[in-house]
């Protein structure tokens, strides 16, 4: 009776620290999926629109450095803008809608996590312009996936054509980041709404890309 009763102790010291290990393991794998979300270590952000141009991303991320090229599948580039929301750029603003037959490419970046702070506020979350979310992006250089924050824009309006600077700097960074012959293509086709206004952050964007291309004369 007694070994039955020593036999049955161990059986449910096995059984408990089993399930601790499980749930343990649970809570980590857990921690690792949202680490991109939570902001609490360094993290893997997959580009698409504006952020495909490194001097962008790094005027309030300096940490960004590019780790590959990659495609998101399953979904395609579009442009529209929040509703409510009178964004800078003067146009569209690029967002990503699930389509099954189509895919985005794009530049995974991975930056400090001192830097998700300026990255949400950049894009918008506090005023409901932008939501962060974790997609998979396979890498170019590897064909692995690899999990990444991203953004998508919330409560959007109806496709919206976006201004020929925010075209200009999103072709720009696809063609420094070294996206796909065929997708630069098919960025170069967008059409633009013509807007030629003139604020302080465009007029910035504008220096910015004046001397990329002195840069690149010399």
């Amino acid at each position: 009776m007694k070994r039955y009763y020593l036999v049955l102790s161990l059986c449910l010291l096995i059984y408990r620290d089993k399930k601790n290990s499980a749930l343990m393991a649970e809570r980590v794998n857990g921690r690792e999926r949202s680490a991109a979300l939570k902001g609490e270590e360094d993290f893997f952000y997959f580009g698409y629109g504006s952020n495909l141009l490194r001097e962008r991303l790094q005027l309030r991320n300096p940490s960004a450095v590019q780790v590959a090229v990659g495609c998101l599948k399953g979904y395609k580039l579009a442009f529209s803008t929040s509703e409510g929301y009178e964004n800078s750029w003067g146009g569209g603003i690029a967002t990503i809608i699930p389509s099954p037959e189509d895919d985005v490419w794009g530049v995974v970046w991975r930056l400090k996590a001192a830097d998700r702070r300026t990255l949400d506020d950049q894009e918008g979350v506090l005023r409901g312009i932008y939501s962060p979310i974790e997609v998979g992006i396979q890498q170019e250089n590897t064909g692995k996936e690899i999990t990444c924050l991203t953004y998508q824009l919330n409560n959007r309006s109806n496709f919206i054509l976006p201004s020929p600077i925010y075209k200009e700097v999103i072709c720009t960074g696809a063609q420094r980041s070294g996206l796909p012959a065929e997708y630069l293509k098919k960025l170069d086709a967008i059409r633009t709404n013509n807007y030629d206004g003139t604020t302080e952050f465009l007029v910035e964007i504008r220096a910015m890309l004046n001397q990329l291309q002195t840069a690149l004369k010399h």
